[in-house]
């Protein structure tokens, strides 16, 4: 007697076998959907790496609006003060890695106006854009460094991304703001 493999498959297998139907096609596309829906369930659950996260509620938006408005008043306070290597750790890392320590210090100082006063409250505004990720608009006093006499005003909207837990600004644009 010849034995045949056929015979030592259970009948089940052997059915779908002889159907011709690629059964794994089916079974594999619904592992590679679950795999992809993962993320957001995570993320809509709460659970960081998530790849969307839920709107923040009115509260959270407040706070996260707060936060960036003090951070712009705290970096246009170190402009003003012209403590140009802290105002230079505020920067985000990609204008950091476009402008070196000493050339941004080197434009600052180069810079003849610098912020004068504090911000007006009525011409500053938030603008939320995400949780990472908001604008200032702000109307700015410029103070000519050295004719005192010599002053303008001018609207500004800066950009701010929040970066390993601080708000940070662009350099770049902080050096070409009283000229833009």
């Amino acid at each position: 007697m010849n034995p045949r493999i056929e015979d030592d498959i259970p009948p089940r297998r052997a059915a779908r076998r002889a159907s011709g139907f690629p059964w794994h096609l089916p079974v594999g596309l619904l592992l590679a959907l679950a795999v992809l829906a993962l993320p957001a369930a995570l993320a809509w659950q709460g659970v960081p790496g998530g790849t969307a996260l839920a709107e923040p509620n009115v509260f959270e938006r407040e706070s996260i609006e707060q936060e960036a408005l003090d951070a712009f008043r705290r970096m246009i306070t170190l402009w003003r003060e012209e403590l140009y290597f802290e105002l230079y750790e505020e920067g985000w890392a990609a204008s950091r890695e476009r402008v070196s320590l000493e050339s941004f210090a080197e434009r600052m100082v180069e810079l003849a106006w610098l912020p004068q006063g504090e911000l007006d409250d009525k011409f500053l505004k938030p603008d939320f854009r995400h949780r990472t990720m908001v604008y200032i608009q702000a109307r700015l006093a410029f103070q000519h460094k050295f004719d005192p006499t010599q002053r303008f005003e001018k609207d500004h909207s800066a950009l701010l991304l929040k970066e390993n837990g601080r708000w940070r600004i662009d350099l770049v644009q902080l050096v070409r703001s009283p000229y833009s």
